[in-house]
């Protein structure tokens, strides 16, 4: 008999936000939003995928996809899941204060 572990993978994107300079305004600034290098991907296939096409969106902070293609240009989706596997992705700002879940334990 062959036991099965189901495991809860949730790839966790790692990225920093940088406010930047606005170089065509001196009173704006704009938010960059990169992706770490170690990332650790959920499946082989969404990793080469990114790797072969731009899939990060530095204006948002999140993976996306082409939603439309028009003769202006095109649109992105953002999405919270990977298109191949199906698994969720966290997003997490390197420079945000990590939240702690806590249990609540019942005293007796």
């Amino acid at each position: 008999m062959t036991s099965i572990i189901l495991v809860d993978f949730t790839m966790k994107a790692l990225f920093k936000k940088e406010t930047l300079q606005d170089p065509e305004s001196e009173n704006n600034t704009y938010s960059n939003f990169t992706l770490k290098h170690d990332t650790v991907f959920c499946c082989e296939t969404f990793k080469k995928y990114c790797k072969k096409f731009t899939v990060w969106n530095y204006e948002q902070g999140k993976f996306a996809i082409v939603d439309q293609i028009t003769y202006e240009g095109h649109s992105v989706q953002s999405i919270d899941f990977c298109p191949f596997c199906g698994e969720k992705i966290d997003y997490e700002d390197e420079n945000a204060p990590q939240k702690v879940k806590r249990k609540k334990i019942r005293a007796r």
